[in-house]
């Protein structure tokens, strides 16, 4: 059985000691093996079958190692005690696990407390003679509580009597049936009070009952008319959307037709020039070989030497002789389905310096046509050389 020092109230301050010992009391401290005298967490770990070990806050430490200090000095059974210790309940419980055994561990921090037993050889004289000296106060107090209750009722039976004595017995039934007229009077028009009362909330609950019901219809009604508003507002939309919906499509589908059909009719007339161009270059080219052919024959020339020379574009006249004529016209001229390259070379051979001058038979050619067939054999080398280019590029 644990023990604690009980001193009197009129022990001076400077001579105060401490009471009892809070942390061996409470078990605040943990005692199992390696954890000796330390202050982890006072919650119970039952997966462990032991004290849970976890440390608690530093913070949370010193809260309660200076509220033990506090309390022991204060007698284990005051109120103030138990205060004090529903403070710190929470801080001594780590925060993680064991938070929810506040409630269990103050419980039996009260029953350790409530175990302790003063020392007797340690009471004081003051104490009994304080605790006799409140007792007969409080006997005073209740004596003279006692005396005047019974004043209170001498007097009132005094005064009884004294209305007795004042009135007859006459005088008293009349009065006595008088009061009792009255009594029927107040009582029949409180029941009829109440009647009407009664009537009055029963019409007026009926009329609450019949607007509510009016009310409720109402709304039912101007529901069920948004509602077929709504919902014919939403067909209607439905419809509408639909109907747009239709009509663009029929729109994009004549517009991809109307596109459709003019993309045809421009490739059409695209395939269509082309042929006709080819045609025409087909012809031109067989015109071309024609006039070489005559330009080679020994048959004599007549006129000038000039009008007699095959040019290569596409009028054939001597006017239009120039670089991008010639390059245009052997670059379309010559048949799709031949050999190009071998008729360029072909082309490089008729115009070649070496060879053109012997199928003039003698005739003088002038120096600007001179200058006109040798940039012929530009455009035919440089023709020959891109396409060998191309054939170069195309191999690596």
């Amino acid at each position: 059985m644990v023990y604690y020092t009980h001193f009197a109230r009129d022990t001076p301050s400077d001579e105060r000691k401490k009471l009892w010992n809070p942390a061996e009391t409470l078990e605040i401290f943990n005692t199992d093996f390696g954890y000796e005298g330390s202050l982890t967490c006072v919650g119970d770990a039952p997966s462990q079958r032991r004290r849970c070990r976890n440390p608690i806050r530093a913070d949370n430490r010193q809260l309660i190692m200076r509220t033990l200090e506090d309390i022991a000095y204060l007698d284990p059974h005051s109120p103030t005690v138990m205060s004090r210790l529903r403070a710190i309940a929470g801080p001594a419980l780590c925060v993680r696990n064991h938070q929810g055994q506040a409630r269990s561990i103050l419980m039996d921090w009260q029953n350790n407390i409530q175990q302790l037993k003063p020392q007797i050889g340690e009471r004081t004289r003051g104490t009994t003679t304080r605790v006799q000296s409140i007792k007969k106060e409080n006997d005073d107090s209740m004596e003279e509580l006692r005396a005047q209750l019974r004043e209170m009722k001498e007097l009132l039976a005094k005064m009884q009597q004294d209305r007795e004595g004042y009135e007859s017995r006459e005088e008293s039934a009349a009065k006595n049936r008088r009061e009792e007229e009255r009594e029927r009077r107040r009582e029949a028009r409180r029941v009829e009070k109440e009647r009407l009362e009664k009537e009055g909330l029963e019409e007026e609950r009926l009329e609450k009952e019949r607007l509510e019901e009016a009310r409720l219809e109402k709304e039912r009604v101007e529901k069920e008319r948004l509602a077929k508003e709504r919902l014919d507002k939403e067909r209607k939309e439905r419809e509408e959307k639909e109907r747009l919906e239709g009509e663009r499509a029929a729109q994009n589908e004549r517009i991809r037709e109307r596109a459709q059909k003019r993309r045809e009719n421009a490739e059409r007339e695209k395939r269509e020039r082309e042929r006709k161009e080819r045609e025409e270059w087909d012809q031109l080219w067989t015109k071309y070989q024609e006039r070489w052919e005559q330009f080679r024959s020994p048959a004599p020339r007549e006129g000038n030497i000039r009008d007699a020379i095959p040019w290569p574009v596409k009028s054939a006249s001597y006017s239009d002789v120039n670089a991008s004529n010639v390059k245009e016209f052997l670059e379309k001229a010559m048949p799709k389905d031949a050999n190009v390259a071998q008729l360029r070379k072909k082309e490089c051979l008729k115009w070649h310096s070496d060879r053109f001058p012997r199928l003039l038979r003698g005739s003088h050619l002038p120096d600007v046509e001179q200058m006109m067939v040798n940039m012929i054999i530009r455009v035919v080398t440089d023709l020959i050389n891109e396409s060998a280019r191309r054939s170069s590029d195309c191999i690596d």
